[in-house]
């Protein structure tokens, strides 16, 4: 009798909470809208899926606001770093006399080699004061002032990856030649990219939420678990056009600025921690993909190994601000010793020597990269996959083969695995941090797409077709189509729907006035012409004293835009009318938010009683997206 009378309390409490919530509609800040309508027009990006744009934007003003450090970094650490970075200019004064670092894509390294890696790693995380710790918190907040957003960006991170390849080095007790980097492009060419065998035990660990296997498994560094996202929220790394976009580039600053793009597509696609300017550095992903920023920007100032003067000019003005030539590094322990301007000195690259990544090979491929990290043909390389991941380096070709066959039969695909958030809020990690709102999607059926198994049938005969089947029909479905007007906007490569008709529709939140962002997702049914979908978005708790502003956003699972709507206070029944994804939220009550992800739920589905049907209550929806192809997606101011 008390748990009934305690759920008729909730429910009562629920129901008194479904008048018009304390939320409402605000602009966005001028930065980030700007980036947007920057980048809707950039010649190298309008070209991209609007949510890769989108990304790119949100990104760079989540990491341009964060302008406090959690955690200040103490004399011993300041002095640790201070003696990498001279031995690392010792180390090149005497290139003469020693052999080159040597940097090899990851997938090219031999078992021995890897686990070489993987040991100075772990002997550097393993230390007493936690060396890899004090070299991760190197890229704090400040450092997005110098180090992202302006000419600086490649500099900076070359002197950092010298400092990180020195204690590992050290470390491996000389054992190691090198950082590899990470070529993403061997990963785009996959029909499946998140099946790279970069997200097995043998190599990187699971992509999927806490890494929970690899030579990282478990890891937790300055009290945060390490966790990935790969391919939840931006599907498709990068391609090859966008890299030969950036080497067509002629002018110095244009290609840093680019390069950056590229950079953040990279840290998107692996997700969790690596979305996180304060946390990226925890994944160790996080400097083999910066190896591999380096790498494309030594191909651009070097091209086929004939190193070019004008590109190791500094490309900054002293209108850059930060960025400026005569303005320190940031965050760096030699501050006033280097420049910005140093950072595209040549001499940083007289000790370091790139092996061609794979992903460039265009001839004898498989004599030149026999791993089993890679798949080559004559003239093209790719990753190989967690499916044909064989731990016996040394075996035949033909019986791998056999073996390969055998797995893929067993290898189980799914939609998507759910999101493992890490709850940041500015410099702390909790779930009750967070509060909850109700999202609805609409999404429209592209008709152009995909054919499902199902038809229509005539005098008993199934009219089979390639052009439509039974849930899209000739000509029945043009009155729907006149009435939803949708686009042909660009797509990610890999974006058809599950052979059931399950589609996924990505909608995220990210803070405006707090640093911190949700991903999560809801299921449409992409077979039927028009269908709907709830998902329940985390956003900040507002207090008393201080309100929550948060940025909400839906893409389908092309990458396509959906467009926001927001409720009309007041109005009966409720209507919505665009706005710009942005809304407040107070602490107010009624409140418009719950504090648990159930009690958002309730929220939406009401009960009058306990075992009762539910109704709808749309009055607790402060908003709604229309996915609709829409290829003007701009938000209002």
């Amino acid at each position: 009798m008390k748990e009934i009378l305690k759920i008729t309390t909730l429910v009562t409490t629920i129901l008194f909470c479904s008048v018009d919530a304390r939320v409402r509609p605000i602009g966005l800040p001028k930065s980030l809208l700007e980036c947007f309508q920057r980048y809707s027009q950039n010649p190298y990006t309008k070209q991209y899926p609007v949510e890769q744009q989108s990304l790119i934007c949100l990104q760079r003003f989540t990491w341009m606001e964060s302008k406090t450090p959690c955690k200040k970094m103490s004399n011993t650490e300041l002095n640790y770093l201070r003696s990498l970075f001279n031995k690392s200019k010792n180390h090149r004064k005497k290139r003469a006399t020693q052999n080159k670092r040597k940097r090899k894509e990851y997938r090219s390294l031999t078992e021995k080699e890897r686990k070489v890696f993987h040991d100075a790693v772990l002997a550097l995380k393993a230390k007493s004061t936690s060396n890899y710790e004090t070299i991760a918190n190197y890229h704090q907040a400040n450092a997005g002032q110098s180090a992202h957003g302006g000419p600086n960006f490649p500099g900076w991170h070359r002197v950092f990856l010298l400092i990180y390849e020195e204690a590992l080095i050290e470390a491996s007790n000389g054992k190691l030649s090198g950082i590899p980097y990470i070529d993403w492009r061997l990963d785009y060419r996959l029909s499946s990219p998140g099946s790279s065998i970069l997200w097995t035990n043998e190599y990187l660990g699971n992509g999927d939420g806490r890494v929970r296997n690899g030579p990282f498994e478990n890891w937790v560094i300055n009290r945060t678990t390490l966790v990935r996202n790969v391919g939840t929220t931006q599907r498709d790394p990068t391609n090859e056009d966008s890299v030969a976009e950036l080497f067509a580039i002629t002018s110095a600053r244009s290609f840093a600025d680019q390069l950056e793009n590229v950079h953040n597509i990279g840290h998107i696609y692996v997700g969790g921690l690596m979305n996180s300017l304060r946390y990226a550095t925890y994944d160790p992903v996080f400097f083999m993909h910066h190896c591999w920023i380096d790498y494309l920007w030594w191909r651009y100032q070097c091209p086929n190994g004939r190193c070019r003067d004008d590109r190791f000019v500094y490309p900054g003005t002293n209108r850059d601000g930060d960025h400026a030539p005569t303005e320190p590094m940031d965050n760096l322990v030699y501050k006033g010793e280097l420049l910005t301007k140093d950072g595209y000195d040549r001499r940083w690259l007289d000790n370091v020597e790139y092996e061609i990544s794979p992903a460039d090979c265009n001839e004898n491929c498989n004599s030149r990269y026999a791993t089993n990290g890679l798949e080559c043909v004559s003239s093209r390389c790719l990753s190989a996959t967690s499916g044909n991941f064989s731990p016996f380096e040394k075996r035949k070709k033909r019986s791998a083969n056999r073996r390969n066959r055998h797995l893929r039969k067993r290898k189980r695909e799914v939609l998507s695995y759910p999101v493992q958030n890490i709850f940041r809020v500015d410099c702390e990690s909790d779930t009750t941090l967070w509060g909850y709102i109700p999202v609805k999607v609409v999404y429209v059926r592209c008709t152009d797409e995909r054919v499902y198994n199902s038809f229509t049938v005539k005098n008993g005969t199934v009219l089979s077709s390639t052009a439509y089947d039974f849930y899209d029909n000739r000509p029945e479905i043009q009155k729907i189509d006149r009435l939803t007007l949708t686009g042909h906007p660009s797509h990610f490569k890999n974006c058809t729907a599950d052979e059931s008709g399950a589609f996924k529709i990505n909608v995220n939140s990210y803070g405006l006035n707090y640093r911190g962002n949700y991903e999560e997702y809801a299921i449409v049914d992409d077979r039927i012409p028009l269908s709907s979908a709830m998902a329940y978005i985390a956003v900040k708790r507002p207090t008393k004293r201080r309100s929550s502003k948060v940025y909400l956003t839906a893409f389908d699972g092309c990458g396509r835009y959906c467009t926001p709507e927001c409720l009309v206070p007041g109005s009966k029944p409720p209507r919505y009318e665009p706005c710009t994804g942005a809304i407040e939220i107070d602490a107010k009550r009624p409140k418009g938010y719950a504090n648990t992800f159930d009690d958002a739920v309730l929220m939406y589905f009401n009960f009058r009683k306990p075992g009762s049907f539910p109704t709808f209550n749309e009055r607790s929806v402060p908003i709604v997206f229309y996915c609709k192809r829409n290829e003007k997606w701009i938000p209002a101011p």
